[in-house]
């Protein structure tokens, strides 16, 4: 049996999704769906999908659907998903999970009600193999017992390489109505890391958000003001006893990107960039421990946010036709749960999670 897709949303899905999407056998995207048809009848001829939306919910309702994968922005994301489930559909939808705990909430009892079909978040940094294996490293014990995390990115770069937060257009990204932001587009996926790394909640959080830039020009010249956070820095409390301190900016010129140091009582592990991991035991040297990424170069774009996707369209798409069981997957209930952390750090207060 083939898996039919139906996408909802033309940014990420025609970048990642759509081209990635057939690297993994027994799939097929059969509709596309956005607000604006016109964007949805560009990449339908591109790609050549056969049905065109302009409302996610009617594509959700459509007979050509098995799975819907929701990339439109994030105040639509719970209807959509509602009108998914209620439809018979599994589900894979964006990060952030919803505009708000509260919406994010209502996904996770709808999925409740439809316990057959399949509800998860792309959090698919928990398919790239080298956090995949520091997951595995913690529970083997490698590193001890785990003390700290620190997790940051800085800079965070466009496509040509400058600062994310320079010479950008003004769009949906920068409006925290839309859920635009820094936090909630990349520090999302690293709060659900440090759950996934630990295997626990987050129950105490401290931080804040900043905008550096204020204005910002669409692609017409208009002026914008600009409500979505450019930069966050905030300190979280997990069940396990561990603390973890995450920052993360677009403004920052210079950096090492994405870089982790997770700290146990027995050693160090370091992820640095996308592809790299070593290990340390007290008082001895770093060895590289690296894992060897079999879709290097294969996907377009090649990096470890569309590699990590095709691994996790594998496992859903095995998942659905019977022959795994998704036992790491993200599922709406973790959605909330990081949802939870999102709102606390925008608060910025220091706030206990019950």
């Amino acid at each position: 049996m083939t898996l039919r897709i139906g996408l909802i949303g033309t940014g990420f899905a025609r970048r990642v999704q759509l081209p990635n999407a057939a690297l993994v056998p027994d799939v097929t995207v059969t509709a596309i769906a956005s607000g604006r048809r016109g964007n949805a009848e560009a990449v339908a001829r591109e790609f050549r999908v056969p049905h065109v939306f302009d409302d996610g919910a009617a594509l959700a309702a459509s007979p050509e659907v098995d799975l819907v994968i929701i990339s439109s922005t994030p105040p639509t994301h719970a209807r959509y998903a509602i009108a998914a489930l209620e439809a018979g559909k599994h589900v894979l939808c964006e990060k952030p999970t919803a505009l708000n705990a509260a919406d994010a909430k209502t996904m996770v009892e709808a999925a409740a009600r439809h316990p057959r079909q399949l509800a998860w978040i792309d959090h698919e940094l928990r398919y790239e193999p080298n956090r995949r294996a520091v997951r595995d490293r913690i529970l083997a014990g490698a590193i001890g017992e785990l003390r700290h995390l620190e997790l940051s990115l800085k800079p965070y770069l466009r496509g040509d390489g400058r600062p994310q937060a320079y010479g950008a257009p003004w769009n949906w990204w920068y409006d925290a109505a839309q859920g635009g932001g820094l936090l909630g587009a990349v520090g999302s996926h690293l709060i659900d890391l440090c759950r996934f790394w630990t295997g626990s909640e987050v129950v105490q959080v401290a931080g804040r958000v900043d905008t550096f830039i204020r204005e910002r020009a669409d692609e017409s010249g208009r002026i914008h003001r600009v409500t979505a956070d450019d930069f966050t820095s905030f300190v979280l409390k997990l069940g396990s006893g561990a603390t973890a301190t995450l920052t993360l900016s677009s403004v920052a010129h210079h950096g090492p990107g994405h870089l982790a140091h997770i700290s146990g009582t027995e050693g160090t592990m370091v992820l640095t960039g996308e592809t790299k991991l070593e290990i340390a035991k007290a008082g001895g040297a770093f060895e590289d421990i690296s894992a060897v990424d079999e879709l290097w170069q294969r996907t377009t774009p090649n990096n470890m946010w569309a590699r990590s996707f095709v691994r996790l369209l594998q496992e859903m798409a095995a998942v659905i036709a019977g022959r795994a069981e998704g036992r790491d997957a993200a599922g709406f209930r973790d959605g909330w749960q990081v949802q939870r952390v999102l709102d606390a750090v925008r608060a910025g207060v220091g706030t206990t999670l019950d």
